[in-house]
């Protein structure tokens, strides 16, 4: 039950990421790379962070070494987003649903600067989902100032109408 619940909350973040994706192609280009909140990235610097992070989250839960972090250089448009994101998909998709129990519950370790981080495999899962959520109410909040709201994103609009 956990791999399923857990492979909700990815589709449900790829559903998500593509309301945000979709009103964010109708935002001017300097409106995508403004800072609207001290402390928050720019729209477009928000949605390359959390390709950046997904990408690094998927090598840590395999163990894999992390790829090198995306910039907007990387990935300078809101097409080019969601093109990372679209080749990155299907591979996530089907790595969670290889993950049975046992798998779940195995520890991951990993480097972060001097010291080894550790999480249960499961918890790594949540925490990336987690991060997306996060990530995307800013974005969300930043399309609204623009006049481009993405409407509502929740999880339960998502599991009564949109999924699949």
């Amino acid at each position: 039950m956990l791999q399923e619940v857990i492979a909700e909350l990815y589709e449900y973040g790829i559903w998500a990421n593509e309301r945000l994706l979709a009103q964010a192609a109708t935002v001017p280009d300097p409106q995508l790379r403004h800072r609207f909140t001290e402390g928050a990235l720019p729209i477009l610097g928000s949605f390359v962070h959390l390709v950046s992070a997904d990408r690094r989250w998927f090598s840590r839960w395999r163990e894999a070494p992390l790829p090198v972090g995306l910039t907007v250089l990387d990935l300078p448009t809101v097409d080019a987003v969601r093109q990372a994101w679209q080749q990155f998909t299907p591979a996530r998709r089907t790595y969670i649903a290889s993950l049975d129990e046992a798998a779940l519950r195995e520890p991951i370790r990993w480097q972060d600067g001097g010291e080894t981080r550790e999480l249960l495999r499961w918890q790594g899962l949540v925490q990336c989902a987690n991060h997306g959520a996060q990530h995307r109410s800013e974005i969300a909040a930043m399309l609204t100032d623009c006049g481009h709201s993405p409407g509502d994103l929740d999880f339960g609009l998502w599991c009564r109408q949109a999924r699949p």
